[in-house]
């Protein structure tokens, strides 16, 4: 932990000196640390560039994971020197529902709890087991081990595009099959716009056009004109009424997955923490007084 410390510090700073003079030892003891990390990692984690340090790819990636812990680790560490002053809370997000409605209101809640010192990360939407946020706004059927999930939002989709794709392809748009005409881009897998043509009874084959890992992605590649996307009305209606987005068809197609926010069903929540859980809960327009759906604990 001595030399992870220590890379953190050079990762973080971008100098050895300064490290040095934050950690208290001299700059030759940080290289130590960071030689004797190397040799643990079995491969090296910096470089030098010049008379400096610059991270290694190997390294960049090891400072994304550990930069978040030592953070939160400085927080708890200055709470506890102010005597309690502030009440921490950390909220794990996936990037879509970040971008397109957490940032868009959360000033309200902040605003109204100055006293919460909220940190905001991904959730681990690969492998929820592994998120360790107080809350975490999760995708999926809301059936977690050890979890309470609170449905927030309808994971249904509905067809959008960009209104510059829109002028540029005007007569397209007029027409009953305007789908069957334009680019396509694709969410994680080509199972929605498959499903979307199915039950519209379209010959189209949705395979071509853009596969892009998450839905973060396809609204950006929407955004930048690049097709139409399977998107999720409850996130991008906003866009719609700024202008950005144009929804292309009234119906909506529903999968049985839906945003939940969760928490673990053993651990209380602190007074702060259900603060923001009602106030999300509220703010999505679900009913605060509706019992969460929950899953059998986890007894791994």
């Amino acid at each position: 932990m001595t030399a992870v410390r220590a890379f953190e510090a050079v990762a973080r700073l971008g100098s050895a000196t300064l490290a040095a003079r934050e950690l208290g030892v001299s700059p030759s003891a940080v290289s130590h640390q960071l030689a004797l990390l190397d040799a643990f990692m079995e491969q090296p984690l910096t470089r030098r560039d010049g008379r400096g340090l610059a991270l290694t790819e190997a390294g960049r990636e090891y400072f994304r994971s550990v930069r978040t812990a030592f953070a939160v680790l400085r927080g708890a560490t200055d709470q506890m020197r102010d005597g309690h002053r502030n009440a921490p809370v950390q909220l794990g997000v996936i990037p879509l529902f970040g971008r397109t409605w957490l940032f868009r209101h959360i000033g309200d809640f902040l605003g109204r709890n100055p006293d919460v010192e909220l940190t905001v990360s991904y959730s681990h939407h690969r492998n929820y087991v592994s998120d360790s946020a107080d809350l975490s706004v999760r995708f999926g059927d809301g059936q977690w081990k050890g979890y309470e999930a609170h449905r927030i939002l309808s994971g249904a989709v509905a067809p959008f595009c960009s209104a510059d794709l829109v002028a540029r392809h005007p007569a397209s748009l007029d027409q009953p099959m305007l789908l069957s005409t334009l680019p396509l881009v694709h969410d994680q897998d080509r199972n929605g716009w498959r499903l979307w043509f199915e039950r519209h009874q379209s010959d189209r084959n949705p395979a071509p056009g853009l596969l892009v890992e998450d839905g973060n992605l396809a609204l950006q590649a929407v955004l930048d004109g690049m097709g139409i996307a399977l998107l999720r009305p409850s996130l991008v209606g906003a866009l719609v009424d700024e202008g950005q987005l144009v929804r292309l068809s009234e119906e909506a197609m529903q999968d049985d997955r839906d945003y939940y926010l969760c928490h673990l069903s053993q651990q209380p929540l602190s007074g702060a923490e259900d603060r923001l859980l009602r106030w999300i809960i509220e703010r999505c327009g679900a009913d605060a007084s509706a019992a969460p759906r929950r899953a059998p604990p986890d007894r791994r």
